[in-house]
């Protein structure tokens, strides 16, 4: 397996559970000999489900980019072409 982050070579780890979160005590995953980077299907998972709400949330539907239109000419002149 290679890692997402650096193409480095992952290896099998196992991981203890210290915050009791009520499922398993160790859990199996993946980290990089190189970087560190830790692969999990429920951490990835997440990561996918966070990603996916922060987009949904900088996303207004009914606003659309419109030009903002100043009432005062008198500066039209200082704006660059």
């Amino acid at each position: 397996m290679t890692c997402r982050r650096c193409q480095g070579c992952m290896a099998r780890d196992h991981f203890l559970d210290l915050q009791e979160s009520g499922g398993e005590w160790w859990l199996e995953g993946w980290r990089c000999i190189n970087c560190g980077h830790v692969y999990d299907p429920v951490l990835e998972r997440n990561r996918r489900l966070q990603a996916a709400a922060m987009t949904s949330a900088n996303v207004q539907p009914g606003l659309s980019a419109q030009p903002v239109v100043q009432e005062n000419s008198e500066h039209s002149s200082d704006l660059a072409a």
